[in-house]
């Protein structure tokens, strides 16, 4: 029975989210920055913008797939694309709706990619010690910062102009120029960080994993599990460490995951200024690279469920920066979140039909790697 108190603490984890939700948009109804006619006019109207959002979304979605594909390939897994595909459609289709959506993605994605069946590892890949597992995890986790670091950089890049340009859009040019400052190093130091395992103290960091993993004690059974747990620990982080090394050797392989990644941020853009357009409020595209890196941050945090709330909140504080009105960046953000959360759950609700059989196929396999789960 260890496994009840999990799901029984799930619904109030849900309600709490969506009472967070609730306070969050009852404030910015309070600062009379939230206007529903808007948001709901934005869909009677049938505006032919709606149909340039799906659009954007989409491109984005098959960009950051093949982004993905070509991350494993790079730690050297090689699965059918279709599997990556449907790990990736299904993960955020129910990731979204979860409190720390970004997160939940990722755990969902790990599992799924591990569950359909990774791929197997290609000699001379990368660490012959490193497990599929490892891999699909590291995959990840390079998939996530280069996501966000061609956001925080395209962003920041944006802000530099605003700023040197001037004009009536910027309202405050000394916070613009510092968030820009801020953007462009946090974001060069996302896309950048697989090459530090170039350095000399990524090597010293690497030896210290190998020489742990290697005196790390392979456990007993009953009695020591915990000598077990920190012996894989060890040998993950070490293999991972040696899949890093190996890839920041080939930095040319690298290119072209970061040069999808950098066209991500105007497909994400995109959406966002064809919301304000269909709310008849217009936002500049330079404004909104500026403040979307901040939004898609605001939907990774617990701020709220399925992306309303939070997100609102802290777009209107960062397009506070210029001199657009607030209460159709709220409505244009409603707009591009509900139409988000309709498609990305469409898509999985698809990805998940197609991929149906490979699905019951891997959880039949894990209940009977752990006949005990039944019973819990």
């Amino acid at each position: 029975m260890t496994g009840t108190p999990g799901w029984r603490s799930e619904p109030r984890r849900i309600a709490l989210a969506a009472a967070v939700s609730a306070a969050f948009l009852g404030l910015l109804k309070i600062l009379g920055v939230l206007d529903l006619k808007l948001f709901r006019e934005a869909f009677g109207r049938r505006d032919p913008a709606i149909g340039l959002i799906v659009g954007a979304l989409a491109a984005m979605t098959a960009v950051a797939l093949v982004r993905y594909a070509v991350l494993l390939r790079v730690v050297g897994l090689a699965p059918p694309l279709p599997r990556v595909v449907a790990a990736g459609l299904i993960s955020q289709a129910v990731g979204q709706w979860a409190p720390g959506s970004g997160a939940v993605t990722e755990v969902l994605r790990f599992g799924l990619m591990a569950g359909l069946g990774g791929g197997t590892a290609k000699a001379g890949a990368g660490a012959d010690a490193a497990g599929v597992k490892t891999r699909i995890a590291l995959s990840i986790l390079l998939d996530r910062m280069m996501g966000l670091g061609a956001m925080f950089l395209v962003g920041g890049a944006a802000a530099m102009i605003l700023h040197f340009e001037g004009g009536i859009l910027v309202r405050h040019g000394a916070l613009v120029f510092i968030l820009g400052i801020a953007s462009l190093v946090g974001g060069l130091g996302l896309l950048l960080a697989p090459l530090l395992a170039r350095t000399r103290q990524w090597g010293k960091v690497s030896r210290f994993l190998a020489i742990r993993a290697s005196a790390a004690p392979a456990g007993v059974e009953g009695r020591a599990p915990k000598p077990r747990l920190a012996a894989r620990m060890w040998r993950a982080l070490s293999g991972a460490a040696d899949l890093l090394t190996g890839a920041a050797a080939r930095p040319r392989r690298l290119l072209l995951p970061i040069a999808l990644s950098l066209a991500i941020p105007f497909l994400n853009a995109g959406t966002l200024v064809y919301a304000a357009r269909a709310v008849g409020r217009p936002l500049p595209l330079a404004a909104v690279l500026v403040a979307v890196p901040f939004t898609i941050a605001a939907i990774a945090l617990p701020l709220g469920l399925a992306g309303y709330g939070g997100p609102q909140v802290v777009a209107v504080g960062v397009f506070g920066l210029f001199n657009v009105a607030p209460e159709g960046v709220v409505a244009a953000c409603l707009v591009q979140n509900t139409i988000v959360l309709a498609v990305t759950t469409i898509l999985g609700g698809l990805a998940a039909g197609l991929a149906f059989d490979a699905l019951r196929t891997a959880l039949r396999s894990r209940a009977d790697r752990d006949p005990g789960r039944r019973s819990r």
